[in-house]
Parts: C-alpha cells; sequence; structure tokens
C-alpha cells in the first residue's frame, strides 16, 4: 500500500534544505527497509511575512510503498529523523498519511497553503479528522502546516516539481527518448503544448534536469531547440520550471 510523508520547515540559512533532508529521509527508511521509496517532490507555498522561511517557502513530500504494519516504523522513522536532524533554529513538522485518507479537504488545505495563510492548530484538527499522523518539534512545531500542505498537493496530481525519481540522477548531457525513458522512469516527455519529440530527437538535459507532477506522473518539460543548436530539445532549468509550472 502507498503511504505520503510531508515534511517542513527542517532547516535554516545555514543547513541543508527541507528537500535534502527528505531523500536523508527516504534513504533511511530504505536502508532500515521500512518501505520503498518511489518519488519524492518539493512544493512552493505562500511568501508572507509573518511565515518564517529561508530563501523559499517550500514543503516535500515522500512516497512510499510499504507493508499496512508498517505505519508505525515510518512513523517513528519520521520523528527520529526530524528530532535528529532538523536546523535547531526551524520549526519541524511532519505528516503521515495512508494515501486512502487524503480527503479532498486536504487537497484543498494543499491548494490554500500556496495563496493563504494557515495555522498549526487547523492543521492538528485537519489532520485528527482524517487519520493522519502528524507531529511538530522544537520551536513553534508550525512545520505540519506545510507537512500536511505537501500531503494535499501530492495527492492532487498537478503541483510540484520532482526531486527524487531511481535514476534521476544519471540524466545528464544529450540522450535520445528511448535511452532517456530507460534510464529514468518518466511517464511523459513533452513541451507546454503536450507535443512529444520523436525517437530519434537529441533532448539535451543539461545537469541536473526537473521533472514535474502532471496528472499524479512525473513529466519532464521540453522547449524547442534553435536552429544553431546541435539537438532538437532541451530540458527546462530547474529556476525555469519554478516560474512557469510550479
Amino acid at each position: 500500500m502507498f503511504f505520503l510523508i510531508g515534511i517542513d520547515d527542517t532547516d535554516s540559512t545555514a543547513t541543508e534544505g527541507t528537500g535534502r533532508h527528505a531523500c536523508r529521509l527516504g534513504e533511511l527508511i530504505t536502508e532500515r527497509r521500512h518501505g520503498r521509496l518511489i518519488a519524492i517532490t518539493r512544493h512552493r507555498l505562500l511568501h508572507h511575512p509573518d511565515i518564517y522561511y529561508t530563501t523559499t517557502n517550500s514543503a516535500s513530500c515522500l512516497l512510499i510503498d510499504a507493508d499496512k504494519h508498517a505505519r508505525r516504523d515510518l512513523e517513528l522513522d519520521c520523528r527520529e529523523f526530524l528530532r535528529r536532524f532538523s536546523a535547531p533554529a526551524s520549526d519541524p513538522g511532519f505528516a503521515l498519511a495512508d494515501w486512502r485518507d487524503v480527503s479532498p479537504e486536504v487537497v484543498a488545505w494543499g491548494r490554500q497553503a500556496k495563496h493563504l495563510r494557515l495555522f498549526r492548530s487547523s492543521a492538528i484538527e485537519l489532520a485528527k479528522m482524517n487519520k493522519i499522523s502528524c507531529a511538530g518539534f522544537h520551536g513553534s512545531g508550525g512545520g505540519v502546516i506545510g507537512a500536511l500542505a505537501a500531503i494535499g498537493l501530492y495527492f492532487s496530481g498537478n503541483d510540484g516539481r520532482v526531486i527524487w525519481l531511481p535514476g534521476l540522477e544519471r540524466l545528464k548531457g544529450t540522450l535520445t527518448l528511448p535511452v532517456l525513458l530507460s534510464t529514468c522512469y518518466i511517464d511523459r516527455v513533452e513541451n507546454l503544448r503536450g507535443r512529444r519529440p520523436l525517437e530519434r530527437d537529441l533532448i539535451h538535459l543539461g545537469d541536473a534536469p526537473t521533472p514535474v507532477m502532471r496528472d499524479g506522473k512525473p513529466v519532464l518539460l521540453l522547449e524547442a531547440a534553435t536552429r544553431a543548436d546541435p539537438y532538437q530539445w532541451r530540458a527546462y532549468t530547474r529556476e525555469e520550471i519554478d516560474k512557469i509550472a510550479t
């Protein structure tokens, strides 16, 4: 069965970001054989003067395939990890949900977190109503707000960029479509209008191609190259993705 783990507010300006913490948490779960990591996403939330964040207000969500009896182990992994590795000046929190327990209200919470200032008490109440485990730690524990939002946004299927997939770190340089798809699980490779490259086309990926979530699947967005380029397509950079797709 599938579980979603949201984490937020784990970092400071002097430490690794929440996305990197999410990757390390996924590694811990895998090493302990409590579940199989399928994907990790990053979701941008509201920028507001009364909301503390480091560089960007974003939360991360892990999708885990695990036995139904592994829930307690996953929760203990989250608690241990955030207590040990969150920055001292942060307000870390996590949320853990069975995929089947994510309701339309949780999805709505995620969408609201991109536009409205929300509150920790409301996050805890909503999580309890939907059988979602959550906890905040040192500081205000306000990370539960973004953690629950990350779960709702991942479940919605159309928000965020993918920061981890099996094989994603091997996507570099210039590849053809068949090689790209055999290297990393990406559902679709297309431009913003849905046009897809031919199998013989060359796709320039750069050093860190960044898929996005579309219809619940990872999609790599491309832009047509110029006539002067030695390839037919190029992947959007992370900075470009943040502007056009998240």
